[in-house]
């Protein structure tokens, strides 16, 4: 497992950062509606296409899932914070065929049960090229988020956690335990 802990304490952070600008009042954004339609599916993919390089397209065509049926796994994503590795999966075939752009979309949904998982976190944890069809594999997003769990329960997370929020200048949650 990569050291985290001591790449943390020689990272610096930007607190101007369009990112960390951004990142609180999209969590809010999602957090204050209480349900999902294909409108706010829509809207919420563009806004989180946003924070990526790619023009965000939908595939809502059959054999993908529709509109509706991608904001009844928001909302699934939303109040239970557990989706099946098809549910993951056929969001990702929707927006813009990426697991990326799905893990983002349900991060800021759930950001205690769904992790950001990019082309650079994925060559961070497997130490190899991010190859689209190895980032797009909701095995590797799963182990990643497995471990995420680790980490949490190492002796040195509760120093590294604040250590982070202070240099974001906001409190980041954490994510909640799930063996999913």
């Amino acid at each position: 497992m990569p050291d985290i802990f001591a790449l943390e304490q020689s990272t610096t952070i930007s607190k101007n950062d369009s990112y960390l600008l951004s990142y609180p009042h999209l969590l809010n954004y999602f957090a204050a509606k209480s349900s999902f339609s294909a409108e706010d599916l829509v809207c919420g993919a563009h806004m989180v296409y946003g924070w990526m390089p790619t023009i965000l397209d939908l595939y809502a065509h059959k054999p993908n899932i529709d509109l509706t049926e991608a904001a009844c796994i928001m909302n699934t994503a939303k109040s239970s914070g557990i989706l099946t590795d098809n549910q993951i999966i056929q969001l990702g075939k929707l927006v813009n065929n990426s697991l990326v752009g799905a893990s983002k979309l349900l991060h800021f949904i759930s950001p205690e049960h769904f992790a950001i998982w990019d082309s650079k976190v994925y060559a961070y944890i497997f130490r190899e090229k991010a190859h689209n069809y190895r980032v797009n594999d909701v095995s590797k997003y799963r182990h990643y988020m497995r471990h995420l769990d680790n980490y949490q329960q190492d002796d040195r997370f509760s120093s590294f956690h604040s250590s982070v929020n202070s240099k974001v200048g906001y409190d980041l949650f954490q994510r909640t335990f799930r063996r999913n």
